[in-house]
C-alpha cells in the first residue's frame, strides 16, 4: 500500500505540470480575429466561466475582452494557482493573441483540442462534418461502441451514470508507471485499456454528455490516501443536482478483476473535501446521491 500512495504521489506531481495550461505569446501564429465579438469580463469568475462554455462547446477559440492586459493576466493567475484550468479534452498549450486598444485589451485564446475533444467536435457539439483526424476517429468510434453497449433508453440517469463508471473501472487500469504525458487523456484508456486520472475523468465526461448527461472535469488537489498532488476528477448532474465522481479512486491499485468500489460515486462536497480540494468557480454539490 505504501508503494502504491508513493507510486500516485509521483504521478500526481507529474500531473501538475500537465494540467495546468501553459500560455504561448503569438502575435504571428495567430492572427487576431477583428471583426469576432469579443465577451467582456470583469474577474476570474468570468473568464472560468467563459472558457469552460467554450470547452464544453468543443470550441477552440476564445474571445477575451479586459481592460488591460495586466488585469487579463491576474485573472489568468488566479485561476491557475487553484488548479482551475485543466487540459483535459485539450493540448496543455494555449496560444494568445492581443490588440491593445485605447482603454480595452482584446485577445483571442487558441486551445487545441486533443483527439477526445476533436472526437466530441464530431459526435456531441456537431460544429465540423467529419472526424478532424485518425485519432478522433478512434476515439469517437471506441466511445460510440462502449455507449451502445452500456446505455439504453429505459435507464434512468443514475443508471447510466453508474454504468459508465462500472465499465470503465473493469475495463481500465492505472498506469500507476506510465508517462504523464501519454496517460493523461482518454485515448490511451480506450485504445490501450490505461490511464491516469485525467484521462479516466476525461472517458467518463465524454460517455455522460454522449448518454445526455450533463457532467464536467473538474481539477484541484488530492489530500489524502492515494498521493498529494494535482488531480483529476467529475462533477456529474443527476436529476438537476450535481455531485462529484471520482472514477479513478474507485478503481483497485493493483487492479482487481471485476471489482469495483464505489467510495467516491456521487458524493457531495463535505465528503470529498475530505480528501479533494477545488477552488470555488465549480458547481457546488450540496449532498450525496440517495436512491
Amino acid at each position: 500500500m505504501q508503494l502504491v500512495k508513493s507510486q500516485r504521489k509521483k504521478c500526481a506531481l507529474l500531473l501538475t505540470m500537465i494540467m495546468c495550461l501553459n500560455m504561448i505569446f503569438s502575435g504571428c501564429m495567430l492572427p487576431l480575429q477583428k471583426r469576432h465579438d469579443y465577451v467582456r469580463i470583469y474577474n476570474a469568475q468570468g473568464l472560468f466561466d467563459l472558457m469552460y462554455t467554450a470547452l464544453y462547446s468543443f470550441e477552440e477559440d476564445v474571445y477575451i475582452e479586459t481592460t488591460s492586459y495586466d488585469e487579463f493576466m491576474n485573472m489568468w493567475d488566479e485561476l491557475n494557482d487553484q488548479f482551475a484550468l485543466h487540459s483535459a479534452f485539450r493540448s496543455k498549450d494555449v496560444t494568445l493573441a492581443r490588440r491593445d486598444l485605447d482603454g480595452s485589451c482584446q485577445i483571442q485564446m487558441h486551445m487545441e483540442l486533443n483527439a477526445c475533444g476533436k472526437a466530441m467536435q464530431y459526435l456531441y457539439a456537431k460544429n465540423v462534418k467529419k472526424y478532424p483526424t485518425e485519432d478522433a476517429e478512434k476515439v469517437g468510434e471506441e466511445l460510440l461502441r462502449i455507449k451502445s453497449e452500456i446505455i439504453n433508453d429505459s435507464q434512468t440517469e443514475e443508471e447510466k451514470v453508474k454504468a459508465i463508471h462500472d465499465y470503465l473501472i473493469t475495463h481500465c487500469e492505472y498506469a500507476v508507471d506510465g508517462n504523464v504525458d501519454i496517460y493523461a487523456s482518454a485515448y490511451t484508456l480506450l485504445t490501450e485499456g490505461k490511464a491516469q486520472c485525467q484521462g479516466y475523468s476525461e472517458a467518463f465526461a465524454a460517455l455522460c454528455l454522449l448518454s445526455g448527461i450533463n457532467c464536467k472535469v473538474i481539477s484541484g488537489n488530492s489530500t489524502f490516501g492515494f498521493g498529494e498532488g494535482a488531480h483529476a476528477w467529475c462533477q456529474v448532474q443527476v436529476g438537476y443536482i450535481w455531485y462529484h465522481v471520482d472514477v479513478t479512486w474507485d478503481d483497485p491499485i493493483p487492479d482487481v478483476e471485476n471489482l469495483v468500489r464505489y467510495d467516491f460515486y456521487l458524493k457531495g462536497d463535505i465528503m470529498m473535501k475530505e480528501t479533494h480540494q477545488w477552488c470555488p468557480y465549480f458547481e457546488e454539490c450540496f449532498t450525496n446521491y440517495a436512491a
